[in-house]
């Protein structure tokens, strides 16, 4: 009976890969959303988003739909915005607020070893950063940092910025206070290609908009691989693409150029739960 099952599971994930292969009804997330199912990001998200917001369901359902027909974004990273580019920067520099930059504790150096150390949503140089205060001695670890150039131009764009650990805390701390307080509107996200994928449709039912940017190295590659990293079984390292970081930090510069503009200034981050929030001087 067991053998029967496993066979029976085998060939319904085989149809599911199928269907995201082919993009059924528009979308490629099949397979990981039957799986997700039965874990508790999957549960929190419907219980939380899609069944108490049907008709935001529905809403971000069609538009995902749009959005899948529309080709990548000039930064190389697939758009959760109708519209060009560059509409989208300039809604973006002058939003005052609701944009968050997210980055996964994946890309925490191996070696030398973060020294706030993997997998949490922790930042020794976001913690202790201030821009008042820049070319202090930094840890080792810091200095060629992912984390730390774009948490610095995120608090300089007055960003939030959140280090992302599992799609549980992904729900908890952006998709679930977005669609109930409106927390974000914007994200730059980046992630392994894979969550790229699925991750899309569940943001744009939350009402955010933005880039899914993917990392080109070290990056998940299946739901195993997936799901070790979500419980924080991560042994690799991930690194954006040449051609991605010049892209996240062209935009984030031109945000922070507006509000220089503006005449808006921060100067540090402070800690809100697991986001950080950017303070003015």
């Amino acid at each position: 009976m067991a053998r029967d099952e496993g066979a029976i599971n085998k060939m319904f994930h085989a149809l599911l890969t199928r269907m995201d292969a082919s993009a059924f009804l528009g979308f490629r997330g099949w397979d990981f959303s039957f799986r997700s199912m039965r874990e508790r990001f999957g549960l929190t998200f419907l219980g939380q988003v899609a069944l108490r917001h049907p008709w935001r369901t529905l809403r971000g359902v069609l538009k995902y739909r749009r959005l899948t027909d529309q080709h990548m974004g000039q930064h190389g990273a697939p758009r959760m915005f109708e519209g060009s580019d560059a509409e989208f920067v300039r809604r973006l520099c002058e939003a005052k607020t609701g944009l968050l930059v997210a980055v996964g504790f994946c890309q925490k150096p191996l070696a030398p070893a973060c020294p706030s150390r993997r997998p949490n949503h922790d930042c020794v140089y976001l913690d202790e950063l201030d821009l008042q205060t820049e070319g202090r001695k930094v840890h080792a670890a810091c200095e060629e940092c992912d984390i730390r150039t774009l948490g610095t131009l995120a608090l300089r764009a007055g960003a939030c910025m959140h280090i992302m650990t599992s799609a549980l805390d992904i729900a908890r701390d952006v998709m679930i206070p977005s669609v109930d307080h409106g927390r974000f509107q914007n994200v730059i996200m980046c992630l392994c290609p894979y969550s790229v994928r699925v991750i899309a449709l569940p943001l744009t039912i939350c009402g955010l908009e933005g880039y899914l940017v993917g990392y080109e190295s070290g990056a998940c590659a299946n739901w195993d691989q997936w799901s070790l990293a979500d419980r924080g079984i991560k042994h690799e390292m991930t690194l954006l693409g040449s051609t991605a970081h010049a892209g996240v930090v062209s935009v984030l510069e031109m945000i922070a150029h507006a509000r220089v503009m503006e005449g808006l200034s921060y100067a540090s981050y402070r800690r809100k739960g697991n986001v950080y929030e950017p303070l003015l001087r």
